[in-house]
């Protein structure tokens, strides 16, 4: 079976939620799940991913021993890479990439980083947030009179616009707590700051590829903004990572997996 090289990030990961039976539980995972999608990028396509990435992903996610929870995300990681081999959403099954090693446990009391996370979101992202979370709040109505219209039909046994229904209603919750958990953690990016500091959330760059000598304008947005067809990279993307703290006239060194990019940051607004 080929995979559905349509299917991106967030979308598989709303799916995999959605099918928890649980309302706590889609809570539950989908927090697990969110450094995932951010490290992936939410609107990479999910066939994209590779074995050796993956790998990287979950030791880099343990460091240096880790702890528990970071090994409980990437059990769940395991889980829905597992449910996409199985959906046909991937080829190959990437979640025996993730190996786990066994951690020590940390002292009573002692917070992690992890309940320290937040999320960095332009103050137009943020707003977009919050209009997508009232739009899709506002379409759960008419599916759900949908799914009565469709459940009324007696021969419930290939109801398919019954399904169809209930598909697309698991779909809009999933994305639904999975806004409202973003904007639980949200802070948004200093708009005051002058032009010529540091690479931030927020930040326009400037930037020159000395492979090529082509110049790029990029803005560093939060995960769920990023649209690099738009010019708009994560901060978690490869590239992201690398120009975040750094200054004008400074050069970086990229890794992605086609290959190393260098280039000269030119400028910061």
């Amino acid at each position: 079976m080929l995979p559905n090289d349509s299917v991106k990030v967030i979308d598989a990961v709303s799916l995999y939620v959605s099918s928890i039976k649980s309302k706590e539980g889609h809570t539950v995972t989908q927090q697990k799940l969110q450094k995932f999608v951010n490290w992936a990028g939410p609107h990479k396509h999910l066939v994209e991913l590779k074995p050796s990435e993956i790998g990287d992903y979950g030791e880099q996610a343990l460091g240096n021993g880790g702890g528990a929870q970071a090994v409980e995300r990437l059990q769940e990681v395991k889980k829905f890479l597992t449910f996409a081999k199985k959906k046909g959403m991937i080829e190959h099954n990437l979640a025996q990439h993730i190996r786990i090693r066994k951690t020590k446990t940390r002292a009573r009391g002692h917070k992690t980083s992890d309940e320290k996370q937040t999320v960095e979101l332009t103050a137009d992202g943020h707003a977009q947030l919050v209009a997508d979370l009232e739009r899709f709040k506002s379409e759960r109505a008419p599916i759900a009179a949908e799914i009565r219209r469709a459940a009324a039909d007696k021969d419930v046994r290939e109801n398919a616009p019954l399904e169809a229904a209930r598909e697309q209603l698991g779909l809009l919750e999933s994305r639904i707590r999975q806004i409202e958990g973003t904007l639980n953690v949200a802070v948004i990016a200093d708009a005051t700051r002058t032009s010529g500091q540091a690479v931030r959330v927020g930040s326009e760059v400037h930037l020159k590829n000395l492979l090529t000598n082509k110049d790029y304008k990029y803005w560093v947005v939060g995960a769920s903004e990023a649209k690099p067809n738009e010019g708009k990279i994560s901060d978690a993307s490869p590239v992201g990572k690398a120009l975040i703290s750094r200054s004008a006239g400074q050069e970086v060194v990229v890794s992605t997996p086609r290959g190393t990019l260098k280039y000269k940051i030119l400028k910061v607004v």
